[in-house]
């Protein structure tokens, strides 16, 4: 797997600085393009959700505070990522054939998980802030649609990213084909890594291959991994990998998204969520 096209679905909502710092410091190790995106708010899109009984007055005004709204925080996306790229003299490109490290801004005007579905799929890499704790719909939806909509791996962080990160990976393998992806999808990560541990939680009717055969795979690719099997107890398996990557020292993690029916969520919990609520470290996901 070769990274050359990062996407960063910018919503113009809070600080989104470690989505932008953090895909510019992974693409300049790999001489990717970053390509900042931006969803315009469409004020039409509005009206969809007010409710029978509207008057032409008010629908008019629901569009006009749309429109406002959305063009706040287009400005706010694009000087972003402009201060960042003159700050630390980014090359601007637009087209293939530039060669080498990149980046450019994007926007078009629509909804936003039709564009960033459709934005993701077209890259290797995609780019997000760890969900805030405090409720912002924007946000989830921009990360859940990159999960959930694209098939590509997503890096959520929770701070940006610097030089020099991924020495010690870790990799919260269960043996589902998610978790398989990521690896896959992971392997520019992985073998830039000095070290790499496979991370293994015991639970019932647990499928797949085995840990092990995992290792044995990554070795293949010239990766020497370590093996760790852990028992979660009563905690949840979100937190005994986060706090087995802790223990092992990793300053970054690889993991399937959203492995387990809903059933199985509803029994044993949500490692996914569990994960994005509570890492410390960055998290590379993919469905």
């Amino acid at each position: 797997m070769t990274i050359r096209k990062i996407l960063v679905p910018l919503t113009g909502i809070g600080d989104e600085t470690a989505a932008v710092e953090s895909a510019l410091t992974v693409a300049r190790r790999l001489k990717a393009h970053v390509e900042i995106f931006h969803a315009a708010v469409d004020p039409r899109d509005a009206v969809a959700f007010v409710g029978e009984g509207m008057t032409s007055a008010m629908i008019e005004q629901i569009m006009s505070a749309a429109e406002t709204e959305g063009k706040e925080r287009s400005v706010r996306v694009r000087d972003l990522f402009d201060k960042i790229c003159t700050r630390d003299a980014v090359p601007r490109a637009n087209r293939p054939g530039s060669g080498g490290f990149s980046a450019e801004y994007v926007q078009r005007v629509g909804r936003e998980d039709d564009l960033v579905a459709e934005q993701g799929r077209v890259a290797d890499l995609i780019v997000t802030c760890k969900p805030p704790a405090e409720e912002q719909p924007n946000r989830s939806l921009a990360l859940e649609t990159a999960l959930r909509g694209t098939g590509r791996p997503v890096l959520i962080v929770p701070e940006a990213m610097r030089e020099g990160y991924g020495k010690t990976v870790a990799i919260a393998w269960n043996g589902s084909i998610e978790v398989s992806r990521a690896v896959g999808l992971s392997m520019p990560f992985l073998e830039h890594a000095d070290r790499v541990v496979v991370l293994s939680v015991d639970e019932p009717s647990s499928y797949g291959p085995p840990a092990a055969d995992a290792i044995g795979y990554l070795a293949w690719h010239g990766i020497k991994a370590d093996g760790a099997a852990l028992q979660s107890g009563e905690r949840p398996q979100g937190q005994t990998l986060l706090a087995a990557a802790a223990e092992h020292g990793a300053d970054l993690m690889v993991q399937g998204a959203y492995t387990r029916s809903r059933m199985k969520r509803l029994i044993f919990g949500g490692v996914t969520g569990e994960v994005l609520a509570r890492t410390t470290i960055p998290v590379v996901m993919t469905h």
